[in-house]
């Protein structure tokens, strides 16, 4: 009599050893002779000691919109703050408590400076804290360099853990400027941690900062010799690139740049629910504003990750307890600042935001209180994607320094309107270049004054479709306009031809203050000053980009 069962069973026995044969469920997760490490990755965190709010951008898909926050404001009610370092530190030790002795703590950046605080205290309670956490390695975000440079090295001295970027180099002889690389041995794992700080930095960060003194770049060359010195000198089991070059500027790295296990990405404040692989290398960020901890299990053999998993951690206020002594080091940072940064300025009464493409709430509100009060035709200010999220309310100091966290003083000039075409066509191709090295800086600039219709299909150089002024009059290609602008560069540049360039002695910061004061409760939203032409537009007006556009 024929066996069914007994067929069946060896049918599976056959199927099984095929997909063996072939690698398909190969159970190289259960290896018992793998190494097992823990990376736990922050970035992009701009010294928020305490939790906020944050409202990340929405995604754009071929049809339009689609929203990541929904109603935020009623989500921040269900959900709380998020972030806090107290609260952070709380994630990272039970993290480092499931592995122990098998933990690797690294940071990409953007992390000493961008709050109201770091105006105040300048970097040091943020280095303290990390600190107390017990960090491994850094690499410094384009803000770092935001600091003076003595002040920078000092923070750096200050730091119990390497700081280390491989493309930052002296201008007059070309040495590097930090150690380009760490070698750390966690349990039985040799791993050597390199970093890639910000290639744009000296084009994009404050002229009074310290990123004049330096060279930066993307430098593929010199990351592939240095994976070669590292690999002959050192041996090591992992090669893991800390980098603030962006989400999509490291994809690109990692597929041009052979022999990096992985990559743990900065700068673009993407929450990646999700590792992408290219070239052999895992790539993942974190998100923004201490809102995600990254966890990324590795089983090595032989030097190669042979499985991983990984998952984004949320720091909710609400579900992850503050960490007492990192709370104790949190309240007395702010101890010395408190009555400053507690003073409320004035209020608003909707939510206000400053993470978005083309123009955010915020955005809108600095730049038109910026013309407001120099009296100019034109105000710009730079797309900065940090930020915490005002919710509708009183507006303190500290909110308006979360905003500003620089002493950026106003500067007026005057361009002719040809020139001015000019310089919005070079912003606008390089936030929409399909080439990630070639995107330099945040997003679209930040404006009022005009209004711009735009075509990302058109070839560079034509994509701006047309240009009227705020009140709809017509823009004049001959005609000079006033500016106010603070923390821009492009009024240096011949290229676009800024005559009577004035500093004004006027701190920004100061004049926002003045502005809200002023004309509280305070009005923002998304209008008309920036959007693409009605007969290429997707199916939500202002958003003519695709998802692989960025």
């Amino acid at each position: 009599m024929f066996d069914f069962a007994q067929c069946r069973i060896g049918m599976i026995s056959r199927l099984l050893a095929c997909l063996l044969a072939i690698g398909v469920c190969q159970p190289s997760a259960l290896a018992t002779d793998a190494k097992q490490i823990r990376i736990i990755s922050t970035n992009d965190i701009h010294s928020y000691l305490r939790p906020v709010y944050y409202r990340y951008l929405d995604e754009t898909r071929p049809w339009g919109i689609q929203s990541m926050e929904g109603d935020y404001v009623r989500k921040a009610a269900y959900e709380g703050r998020i972030g806090g370092m107290a609260h952070v530190a709380t994630v990272i030790n039970r993290l480092r408590s499931e592995k122990p002795g098998k933990t690797l703590v690294v940071d990409s950046g953007d992390t000493w400076h961008g709050s109201g605080l770091s105006v105040l205290d300048k970097g040091v309670s943020m280095v303290k804290i990390m600190n107390a956490i017990g960090y491994d390695a850094m690499v410094p975000g384009n803000w770092e360099f935001f600091y003076p440079k003595e002040h920078l090295l000092d923070l750096i001295d200050q730091a119990n853990f390497p700081v280390v970027a491989y493309n930052l180099t002296d201008k007059e002889w070309g040495d590097p400027v930090l150690d380009q690389y760490v070698v750390k041995q966690v349990d039985d794992v040799i791993v050597a941690v390199i970093g890639l700080t910000y290639p744009w930095t000296g084009l994009t960060s404050s002229v009074v900062g310290s990123a004049k003194w330096w060279n930066f770049g993307i430098k593929e060359a010199e990351a592939r010799e240095l994976i070669d010195e590292i690999k002959s000198e050192h041996d090591p089991d992992l090669i893991v690139f800390i980098s603030h070059g962006g989400y999509g500027l490291d994809q690109k790295f990692a597929k041009r740049v052979d022999g990096i296990d992985v990559l743990v990405s900065g700068h673009t404040h993407n929450p990646v629910f999700e590792p992408v692989v290219w070239n052999n290398t895992i790539i993942y960020e974190s998100g923004a504003h201490g809102k995600y901890v990254s966890s990324l299990d590795l089983q090595v053999k032989d030097k190669k990750i042979v499985s991983f998993d990984y998952k984004l951690v949320k720091v909710n206020q609400d579900y992850v307890p503050a960490d007492p002594e990192i709370q104790k080091l949190v309240d007395e940072a702010y101890q010395p600042h408190a009555d400053k940064l507690n003073e409320v300025v004035g209020q608003s009464d909707e939510m206000l935001y400053r993470r978005d493409y083309f123009q955010s709430t915020l955005g809108n509100l600095i730049t038109d209180a910026l013309r407001s009060s120099q009296g100019t035709d034109i105000g710009f200010f730079p797309a900065w994607r940090y930020g915490a999220t005002l919710l509708p309310g009183q507006i303190t100091v500290e909110d308006i320094y979360n905003i500003i966290p620089t002493g950026g003083q106003i500067i007026t000039f005057t361009m002719a309107g040809k020139e001015i075409r000019t310089l919005l066509e070079n912003i606008i191709s390089g936030v929409v270049d399909n080439d990630p090295f070639a995107r330099v800086g945040g997003d679209m600039i930040r404006f009022s004054g005009l209004n711009i219709v735009y075509d990302l299909a058109n070839s560079r150089g034509d994509r701006v479709v047309s240009i009227t002024t705020a009140d709809g009059q017509a823009f004049s290609m001959d005609k000079d306009y006033t500016i106010a602008s603070v923390h821009t560069r492009f009024q240096d540049n011949p290229l676009f031809g800024a005559r009577d360039v004035k500093e004004t002695g006027k701190q920004f910061a100061d004049a926002l203050v003045e502005y809200i004061r002023n004309n509280s409760p305070v009005t923002s939203a998304l209008d008309a000053r920036i959007g693409p032409r009605k007969d290429t537009a997707l199916a939500d007006p202002g958003t003519k980009r695709t998802a692989s556009t960025f």
